[in-house]
């Protein structure tokens, strides 16, 4: 198989990438600049912005499946940016389109959680998608213009909506990356009060289920990402202090919910468990180990 995957230095594109050329896949990289590029067999480099993306087609040439990863602005005030969201979907229609027409036939878009917005209770993919930040209101604008384009184009849309990933090489500045620094330097951490409904899915599995949609025959539409382990975000924390016995002080409620109000999520995952036979291997307390190993390695 050749796949291509844009944003290929991400936190989900090299692991992605890594998996793929594993198995003997042809895997084409586009990423922005040269910088911090892991040689990798079976692996080659587009270099290209997302502006440039339109012309991705006649970059790359004809492939089997197409990963779209790139977005700028998916943290901190950047999210209410409408300008900069609606830029990130105007240009990943324009890639999406310029490789349809090259003859790619299976498109993945990443998704998020963010397009079903503040919900109460067991979030399927039937939910009713009501985003209450930009960011959502783009992403689901992006999706149903892809849908909508592959459909004329007679070519699979897959949307894999990931709810929250975690693991090593992580962005630092996450709930569980930055908590876990703070606890290893037993320094105060300043948390929420905790009480939303949270599930964190482990990078090595959100990989095998995207590798599944990528590689196997499936329906086209939205594929929650989930761990199914839903609890409290506070009893999260608490298992990290746990494992790290740490001497931090634990300060709930020290951060305030955004003007958006409380967030909780709660994936219903069925629809990936039943139809590509896939279920999350590694435990949240397994997860913080493997990280903790790296952090252990690093130093």
């Amino acid at each position: 198989m050749k796949i291509v995957i844009t944003g290929g230095n991400s936190f989900i594109g090299k692991a992605l990438a890594k998996k793929a050329a594993a198995r003997g896949n042809q895997v084409i990289l586009v990423v922005r600049s040269r910088a911090q590029i892991e040689e990798m067999p079976n692996t080659s480099y587009v270099f290209a912005d997302m502006e440039e993306y339109k012309k991705l087609g006649n970059m790359i040439g004809v492939c089997d499946c197409m990963v779209n990863l790139s977005w700028n602005g998916t943290r901190g005030a950047a999210r209410m940016d409408r300008s900069r969201q609606q830029t990130n979907c105007q240009y990943t229609i324009a890639g999406i389109r310029s490789m349809l027409d090259v003859g790619c036939m299976r498109i993945v878009m990443a998704g998020s959680q963010a397009e079903y917005g503040p919900h109460e209770g067991i979030i399927t993919e039937d939910t009713i998608c009501t985003p209450n930040t930009e960011y959502g209101i783009a992403k689901l604008e992006l999706y149903e213009q892809v849908k909508n384009l592959c459909r004329t184009y007679k070519a699979t849309y897959i949307e894999p909506r990931f709810f929250s990933l975690y693991g090593p090489g992580d962005y630092k500045r996450t709930m569980v990356m930055s908590v876990l620094a703070a606890m290893l330097r037993n320094e105060p951490c300043k948390l929420s009060l905790g009480t939303q409904m949270w599930d964190f899915l482990y990078i090595s599995d959100a990989v095998e289920g995207i590798w599944r949609l990528c590689s196997r025959s499936c329906e086209n539409g939205v594929y929650n990402f989930g761990s199914g382990d839903v609890r409290m975000l506070k009893s999260y924390v608490l298992e990290m202090a746990e494992i790290t016995q740490t001497q931090s002080e634990l300060v709930f409620g020290a951060i305030p919910y955004p003007p958006t109000g409380m967030v909780s999520i709660w994936p219903d995952i069925s629809r990936m468990k039943n139809r590509l036979d896939w279920a999350p291997q590694v435990s949240f307390e397994m997860g913080i180990r493997k990280i903790l190993e790296g952090i252990t390695k690093e130093a």
